[in-house]
């Protein structure tokens, strides 16, 4: 990829840009108003039970989201999601199933997460196909694969026991699920605000020709947050397998929308170059909570869709506002 060989001095006026990080504190006020009407609506809310199953189901959006967090920093989208998450759940059960190693379902996870992240950097850098169409078609790529695959019957009877580790166990009295994306979140977190890659993301995502002409590595900017993003719903892929004690084909589907509904509750602009993965962490909680208080109303899944997707439309248009 044509990156720029010799970096130069960044002017000032993108560099004011780049040091620019609005904070997300409306997305923690929203968070704190969830919260209180899931309680008001259910106490039950308040139980460790009820929390500890909401902090499981947010890591897992909360650990795709920081993928989707950086690929919309740069201005684009990762919409290949779902079916690298079902990929990777399938084959890392089965190939561990004819080779028993605890190293197996990682080697699965990565070797599926880079694959696709280059392949999504190759489409969106090196052919500038759009993002939101090169990514929803490698989906249906991947979704076409992983039915050949399967013959269109998986199920994977098994998974590996590290995966139902990372989904379901528990470490000094909290969800091993959740410490996993706590580590998740510190690093890339640090990643954004303290190291080159960081400023790059945000340097790509405000102009990516100001950013090429001052010596920002663009094209690898790309490769390392799509593959970032591969690898993220690849891990995640393991764990749902070990959250269902199995595989299953469509088991990544209902993680198309509600990370980029996180990130963007997050405060995180659509456009690219502002926003950070702090706002996330309360977007997935958002979400999350959101979905269990309109679950706890027992009203249809139709109607509880309309409403979800309601709710998350005033939250962009919200947000849309309060940049104006």
């Amino acid at each position: 990829m044509s990156d720029a060989a010799h970096p130069i001095k960044m002017p000032t006026r993108l560099k004011d840009r780049l040091t620019r990080r609005p904070g997300s504190n409306l997305s923690w006020v929203i968070l704190a108003v969830v919260f209180a009407l899931s309680v008001a609506i259910n106490p039950a809310f308040l139980t460790w039970g009820t929390i500890r199953l909401q902090l499981v189901q947010a890591a897992l959006i909360g650990i795709v989201a920081i993928g989707e967090t950086l690929a919309i920093l740069i201005g684009h989208i990762d919409l290949s999601i779902p079916w690298t998450i079902t990929l990777s759940g399938i084959l890392s059960a089965d190939v561990y199933a004819a080779h028993p190693s605890a190293w197996v379902p990682f080697a699965v996870v990565i070797a599926v997460g880079v694959s696709v992240g280059l392949v999504n950097a190759f489409g969106i850098y090196l052919l500038r196909v759009h993002s939101l169409i090169w990514t929803l078609s490698v989906n249906l790529i991947l979704q076409g694969l992983t039915l050949v695959y399967t013959n269109a019957t998986a199920s994977a009877p098994s998974v590996p026991p590290v995966a139902r580790t990372l989904a379901l166990d528990n470490w000094g009295g909290f969800p091993v699920a959740s410490l996993v994306w706590a580590a998740c979140a510190v690093a890339v977190i640090l990643a954004l605000r303290a190291l080159p890659f960081g400023r790059h993301v945000y340097a790509v995502g405000s102009n990516e020709l100001a950013a090429l002409m001052s010596g920002v590595p663009t094209g690898r900017t790309y490769v390392v947050v799509y593959v970032i993003s591969g690898l993220c719903a690849a891990f995640v892929g393991l764990m749902i397998s070990g959250y269902a004690s199995q595989a299953y084909l469509g088991m990544g589907d209902s993680y198309l929308l509600p990370p980029v509904a996180a990130v963007v509750i997050g405060g995180t602009r659509l456009s690219g170059g502002s926003g950070g993965y702090a706002g996330t962490i309360s977007g997935s909680l958002s979400v999350i909570l959101l979905q269990a208080m309109l679950v706890s109303l027992n009203i249809s899944e139709g109607l509880r869709q309309i409403i979800f997707g309601v709710i998350l439309l005033g939250l962009v248009f919200l947000f849309t506002r309060q940049r104006k």
